[in-house]
């Protein structure tokens, strides 16, 4: 008797029991993975394990192509050839973005973490204050129709200060309002009147590392200066067209140096001063060339100095440096991404990232400091996350 030929079923079996083991315990480690989203197109199965990205793209039915684990447990999917990248890495719970404008966020350190800081827009029609972290989902709003502490009337700008208080002018109650950050009333000055600390159409907004606030004043065509308790310091400007004068002053911003740039929507230029209202220089004039202006509406400044100018007529965006010298242009009018309809503000953040408000568009575009889209969110109406006239924006300085 043969004893190796009566241990062979013995042995198959043994193996065959072995393979059925080795085949679950790679089953349940796989399944334990989570790939909440995949970043690779519409097509993409959204399940929560490695068996539904099977019938994906990016591994192919029955292609043959691997799944493996590196030596920290993270999951290696090999990529079909049509895609640009060799190989992607998944660890587990990773939070990855489903498209385009979200990666771009993602690498442009925007995101939805509110250390970083947040953006703050006026909606002029629906009579509030909506903030968002700065990829645009929705932290909390204030405000409601009324002359309470808490309500408006109709606000139209905001600013921040360095403590990251929020300031609203509301251009019918002509009056300014502090809230902290979370919205919260603080205080509130200014009353309807030509006289020193008084508004007849209060609209731009800025504060300076000081704590100072400067107010554009459309009806009284001026600029009024308070300190960070909204006691009057001083104004210049009156009607007219010469140096220091205004036809309809809008948005206001501050450089580096203190020096102040206010637009003029009548006008159609930038006027410059410096923090005592002395008039330094000009440029602008009405058309559709570079550098030219049609009803310039809100004015934004980076760190280095140079200004961004909501150019609202010509549905556009301007760059220019700080002494008025034209740099760059985007936008055109439409709908689609990098496209703007009437973009009344414009905001930036600490990592140098443009956000534009379009009361055409119902929206917030964000763009890089050389006019490429990053990401966009809003639409028409009244919930969360919509709008009805957004009117201006602001972003709030980085928390450490």
């Amino acid at each position: 008797m043969n004893l190796d030929n009566m241990h062979v079923p013995h042995i198959l079996s043994v193996l065959l029991f072995t393979l059925l083991l080795i085949q679950n315990t790679i089953n349940t480690k796989a399944s334990s993975y989570e790939m909440k989203e995949n970043p690779f197109g519409p097509h993409a199965s959204t399940g929560n394990s490695l068996e539904n990205l099977s019938d994906q793209s990016l591994i192919g039915n029955n292609s043959g192509r691997p799944i493996s684990t590196s030596d920290n447990n993270s999951i290696l999917l090999s990529a079909p050839p049509q895609h640009s990248i060799s190989s992607k890495i998944v660890k587990p719970r990773d939070n990855v973005r489903t498209n385009l404008s979200n990666l771009n966020e993602s690498s442009l350190n925007i995101g939805n973490n509110n250390k970083l800081g947040s953006v703050y827009v006026v909606d002029y029609a629906n009579i509030r204050v909506q903030k968002f972290d700065l990829g645009g989902h929705f932290i909390t709003k204030w405000g409601t129709e009324g002359n309470l502490d808490s309500q408006f009337r109709v606000p139209h700008s905001i600013a921040v200060d360095t403590s990251n208080n929020i300031y609203v002018t509301d251009m019918t109650a002509l009056n300014v309002k502090k809230f902290d950050s979370s919205g919260h009333f603080v205080t509130k000055w200014g009353t309807e009147g030509t006289g020193n600390g008084q508004f007849n159409h209060p609209h731009g907004i800025v504060v300076d590392d000081s704590g100072n606030i400067y107010i554009t004043d459309m009806r009284n065509f001026n600029v009024q200066k308070f300190d960070s308790g909204g006691h009057f310091i001083t104004k210049w400007g009156t009607e007219g067209t010469s140096n220091g004068q205004f036809k309809a002053p809008e948005g206001i911003a501050i450089d580096s140096q203190g020096d102040i740039y206010v637009s003029d929507t009548t006008n159609n230029n930038i006027q410059k001063f410096d923090s005592g209202g002395h008039f330094i220089t000009k440029w602008g004039t009405e058309g559709t060339g570079n550098g030219q202006l049609k009803r310039p509406a809100g004015i934004a400044i980076d760190s280095g100095d140079n200004i961004y100018v909501s150019d609202a007529g010509n549905d556009r965006i301007e760059k220019f440096d700080n002494s008025g010298k034209f740099l760059l242009k985007w936008g055109s009018q439409g709908n689609g991404n990098g496209q703007l309809d009437s973009p009344h503000d414009i905001a930036i953040d600490d990592n140098g990232n443009l956000y534009v408000v379009e009361q055409g568009n119902f929206r917030v575009q964000v763009f890089s400091s050389d006019g490429k889209f990053i990401t966009k969110w809003g639409s028409a109406g009244s919930n969360e996350n919509q709008f009805l006239d957004p009117h201006s924006i602001i972003v709030s300085h980085h928390i450490i």
